[in-house]
């Protein structure tokens, strides 16, 4: 059921994309073939879970779920304001006001810069992962050092040199928001040598990936 969970994953994201769409990122979509071929995935998967399972009521349970997930997932798909959650007024202001100036800099909408700064960090400016990553948009050093930031912790420059990566991912897979996601999260050296080459081969990546897109985009879209 994991693989067809993934599934439904990509299902929703595609569908969330839209067909001929464009957004401020100028990212233009066309998945009507994308959907279809995933969706005849699912359908096979689902049917060669049937085959192989004693239990055909828990299969037909539990693929019930999974289309009531996918359901809400595709439901919700309009864009909405994303509050930047800090008791902290200055540290508000100051997010707020380097997103906004980050999103005109780069042309990158500023929900889907505090959708991921929701996931990466909570709005925490002093956020460490356990693989090192900082600040509000989780910067790993390597990052910084491509970038030219000196301080990951400082609000202004760690929104401003994340909101460029995201752009840089964004714009390398041709306007695809969930592919430069993809790539934020996973990297694309992950992605291309685990053979990724759209958004259907997310299952390909670890679970912390698979995870992620649906957890920025559900933010995104509200």
């Amino acid at each position: 059921m994991n693989e067809i969970s993934s599934l439904i994953n990509i299902l929703a994201l595609t569908q969330l994309s839209g067909s001929n769409t464009t957004n401020q990122c100028n990212c233009t979509y066309n998945n009507s073939s994308g959907f279809d071929m995933i969706m005849m995935t699912l359908l096979k998967a689902l049917s060669q879970n049937n085959q192989h399972t004693s239990n055909s009521y828990n299969l037909l349970s539990n693929s019930e779920n999974l289309f009531n997930e996918l359901d809400n997932v595709v439901n919700n798909t309009t864009s909405r304001f994303i509050d930047v959650d800090t008791k902290d007024k200055n540290v508000k202001l100051r997010i707020e006001n380097a997103v906004d100036q980050a999103s005109k800099k780069y042309n990158v909408d500023s929900n889907l810069i505090k959708a991921i700064i929701k996931v990466e960090s909570d709005f925490n400016p002093n956020t460490v992962s356990s693989a090192g990553a900082k600040g509000l948009m989780q910067l790993m050093p390597e990052n910084c050092r491509d970038l030219g930031v000196t301080d990951p912790f400082n609000i202004e420059q760690n929104i401003d040199a994340g909101t460029r990566h995201i752009k840089e991912y964004i714009d390398m897979f041709g306007g695809s928001i969930e592919m430069g996601l993809m790539a934020y999260n996973g990297g694309p050296g992950r992605m291309k040598s685990r053979g990724v080459e759209s958004i259907s081969d997310l299952y390909k990546m670890p679970k912390e990936t698979q995870n992620y897109i649906p957890k920025v985009m559900k933010y995104y879209r509200g």
